[in-house]
């Protein structure tokens, strides 16, 4: 009987792992993004937080680098808020009526808090704030693109909120600052869909490892992973190695719907890549921000002072998912005594 027992506890065994293996080749493994010898701190610091149920994370880091993956694996870790479900809602949607009351298990994670409407940040406070009347069973976890002391210059969120949410703080550095990783994880891509399409391509030719190694990756590891399918699915050469040719980068859309699709110009050895300096979406921002606080939300003023259209204002801010009269409310106001001066009386000069 007990080798019956044995028998069978051995064949589960194998059937478990003949059905993981099986999964991993229908789709990429999501953990790959955090499966690095950088990232190990990360990754160490969020399991041993989500042990400590319901406190709220902030995860700093770009897009693509592996934010989400690390905030479901805090709510897998998490014994209390696993039980529930791990939902995802982007920052300019929080706060809205169907949100209210849907929300009391698992985890919830906020994509780009730095979008959060005036409505959404209440709310979000309030939420919070319920953490001190008695146990709960819901965790928030924020994400961002920008540090804190960006978010707090840019007065886009209140300090109460974010400190409130900043309790654990997890960085994640982007790709271009981890070089020494882009080989071996593009490697480990380029054996799964290989495989996957019955493709044997084994390795990389000198010159495509060079041209892998030179793109700065604005969309890290997840634009890595389409370059190097691409590359699968473009073909190689006879020797079944990806040559350069095949290693094909895309410019990012300036906005959401572009067909624009061109081939970004070779970075130039003599111009290093400088990681401090702002991204022009960055700029924009910034700019339309200064608008919002100079024009008190007056979008026509905005609209001729960057001579463009009203509907063109009207979609950048959009984009950018900016709250107008959040922003215009933290402008500071000059004097009667100020604006007199600028502005001389029309009746005198009559």
């Amino acid at each position: 009987m007990t080798l019956e027992l044995v028998d069978s506890s051995v064949r589960a065994a194998r059937a478990l792992e003949r059905r993981r293996i099986a999964a991993e080749a229908i789709e990429c493994p999501s953990h790959w993004l955090l499966d690095s010898a950088a990232l190990a701190p990360v990754v160490s610091l969020a399991t041993r937080i989500a042990k400590v149920a319901t406190t709220p994370v902030l995860i700093q880091g770009e897009r693509g680098c592996g934010v989400q993956e690390l905030a479901r694996l805090i709510h897998d870790a998490d014994p209390v808020a696993r039980v529930g479900r791990f939902r995802t809602v982007a920052g300019k949607f929080v706060g809205q009526a169907e949100m209210r009351g849907s929300i009391q298990h698992g985890t919830l994670f906020i994509e780009d808090v730095e979008n959060l409407r005036l409505t959404g940040q209440t709310w979000l406070l309030d939420l919070l704030s319920e953490r001190d009347s008695g146990p709960r069973t819901l965790r928030v976890v924020g994400s961002s693109r920008f540090a804190v002391a960006h978010l707090l210059q840019q007065g886009q969120l209140s300090q109460e909120l974010l400190y409130a949410l900043d309790v654990s703080r997890l960085i994640i550095p982007p790709l271009r600052e981890r070089p020494a990783e882009i080989l071996p994880h593009a490697e480990r891509i380029l054996s799964h869909y290989s495989g996957l399409n019955g493709r044997p391509f084994f390795r990389f030719s000198p010159a495509a490892e060079r041209k892998l190694l030179q793109h700065s990756y604005p969309g890290n590891l997840s634009e890595l992973r389409n370059v190097v399918e691409r590359a699968v699915a473009l073909g190689g050469t006879d020797e079944n190695v990806v040559s350069d040719a095949s290693i094909v980068f895309y410019d990012q859309p300036p906005h959401p719907g572009s067909r624009r699709m061109t081939p970004t110009v070779p970075r130039r050895a003599s111009l290093p890549y400088h990681p401090g300096l702002p991204s022009m979406e960055d700029v924009e921002r910034d700019y339309l921000v200064m608008l919002i606080r100079e024009f008190a939300g007056r979008k026509t003023a905005m609209a001729r002072a960057m001579g463009v259209s009203y509907p063109t204002v009207l979609k950048k801010i959009a984009y950018h998912g900016l709250d107008v009269r959040a922003i215009a409310a933290t402008a500071v106001r000059p004097e009667v005594a100020d604006v007199a001066e600028r502005r001389p009386d029309m009746r005198a000069s009559r």
